[in-house]
């Protein structure tokens, strides 16, 4: 969903109000000798990176990168002589942590404020970019224009009106392009008017909105759902089914969670659980969260431990649905076309089978047009092949759900590649979707030197680059 190329042009330096609020709450301020400390927030963004943008070029160039990181609150110092510059904050997809989720940031993102401003936010970003000072932006959003010159995230616990601020905070910022440049006003004009239209039906029906989460399509739909605070409070009341990455050997488990404890009705037995940060620790299952959304959450599993000590960090997925069995799935060619997917398997789950330790691959697939792609495994040469998505009506009972979607990726005529799995190409059948994430089922037809087997795995596949990378570094560990 990221973006058109925009030429933004710098406008007027931005007046920020500064009332409201204990002096607490009030954020940065600068010394006497005009040295400030900055602040980067949507929640409070820490390990994010601040540039100076000396030249005005709205790019972070050699020079202007500060030496020190966002601390735990977003807060960076800065110069009396920089202050008079621009300012840009990147946050790293995988490196970055907000205060508001407890896992990492997984969206590469830039923001922008113009020189004197002592916070760098969604809100200074999207009035830079639509040339916008701060209050008129505030203003076309009913919001308190000195609120958001102050740290609203402190405010928020006893302040309505910094709490709808905060609202609108985590989802602009899913909005934001992963630079400055790669941003489309007129989509973000469409999405800002229908998440103020959502925001304002919130409000009026009293729902409390530091426990809401919302995101905007490219049409200015809004979805709601639960804010993700802490593991504990997602668990608890949930049904959640797990499939593994190497279901060739492991069935989907399903688990209900209720008041501490966890039950499996596989086997009827039930055990209490706790919860340390993102890891999760019962009698039936230890796992560590990577990842957690409110429709699909990712961690690395040991199950059967006691039965099994080779059997360890199995990637794991979690949904209220069972993704395994399939769900109605519509990709087209637009979704790849000119995409980079990063497409991990667990290479055990095939040959070695259920007593082997996780044998993790990762396969970069570049996705041209015309039916050609480019597969890269890692450390690997790439090699080109083609790629077809099977049309509808000629799949097997294309009108009865799960509409299941088979992608073919036949690689030709190259040597047997164990990053591969030894495999003729890729058969994937998509079972379940959700923004950049996709989970599909593998189908292949795998050459041994005594001949020929037909396997299944589940595999897993994104766009997400950082995110990707980090799956595949945590699951070698």
């Amino acid at each position: 969903m990221k973006k058109s190329l925009l030429a933004v042009v710098i406008p007027a330096v931005m007046l920020a109000g500064c009332g409201g609020g204990s002096d607490s709450d009030a954020g940065p301020n600068p010394d006497e000798q005009g040295a400030a400390t900055i602040q980067v927030i949507d929640g409070y963004l820490s390990n994010a990176e601040v540039c100076v943008d000396r030249n005005r070029n709205q790019a972070c160039d050699a020079g202007e990168l500060l030496t020190n990181r966002t601390d735990a609150k977003g807060q960076v110092n800065l110069t009396a002589a920089d202050r008079q510059y621009p300012l840009i904050a990147r946050i790293i997809a995988g490196e970055t942590s907000d205060n508001d989720q407890p896992d990492a940031v997984w969206q590469d993102t830039e923001f922008y404020a113009e020189a004197g401003s002592l916070f760098l936010s969604p809100f200074t970003t999207m009035a830079h970019l639509n040339q916008q000072s701060l209050s008129d932006f505030a203003a076309s959003l009913n919001l308190d224009a000195s609120l958001l010159a102050q740290d609203y995230v402190a405010l928020a616990a006893t302040n309505p009106d910094a709490e709808k601020i905060h609202l609108y905070a985590r989802s602009i910022m899913k909005m934001l392009g992963e630079t400055l440049a790669a941003n489309n006003t007129e989509t973000q004009k469409l999405q800002v008017q229908g998440l103020k239209t959502f925001i304002q039906t919130l409000a009026n029906q009293n729902v409390d909105l530091g426990t809401v989460d919302l995101s905007v399509d490219e049409q200015g739909t809004v979805t709601r759902a639960a804010r993700f605070t802490d593991l504990a409070g997602y668990l608890d009341g949930r049904t959640l089914y797990t499939t593994f990455l190497n279901t060739f050997e492991y069935e989907p488990r399903k688990n209900i969670f209720k008041n501490g404890t966890l039950h499996d009705p596989a086997t009827d037995f039930t055990s209490d659980y706790e919860v340390t940060g993102l890891k999760l620790k019962s009698d039936l299952l230890h796992t560590n969260f990577l990842y957690v959304d409110d429709a699909v959450a990712l961690s690395f599993m040991t199950p059967d431990r006691g039965q099994n000590a080779s059997a360890y960090n199995l990637l794991s997925v979690w949904s209220e649905r069972d993704v395994a069995s399939g769900d109605n799935t519509y990709l087209t060619a637009e979704d790849f076309v000119g995409q980079t997917w990063y497409h991990l398997r667990d290479l055990a789950s095939i040959r070695d089978g259920r007593a082997a330790a996780s044998k993790p691959a990762f396969t970069e697939i570049r996705f041209g047009a015309e039916g050609r792609i480019e597969i890269q495994p890692r450390g690997e040469e790439a090699f080109d092949a083609s790629w077809t998505i099977v049309p509808k009506n000629e799949l097997p009972n294309p009108n009865n759900p799960p509409y299941m979607q088979i992608i073919r990726i036949p690689y030709g005529d190259i040597a047997l590649r164990e990053s591969l799995a030894g495999a003729k190409g890729m058969v994937l059948q998509t079972l379940f979707h959700h923004q950049d994430i996709v989970i599909a089922k593998e189908m292949m037809n795998i050459r041994f030197d005594e001949g020929e087997v037909d396997a299944a795995s589940i595999v897993l596949l994104t766009r997400n680059k950082a995110l990707a990378e980090a799956i595949y570094q945590a699951w070698q560990q």
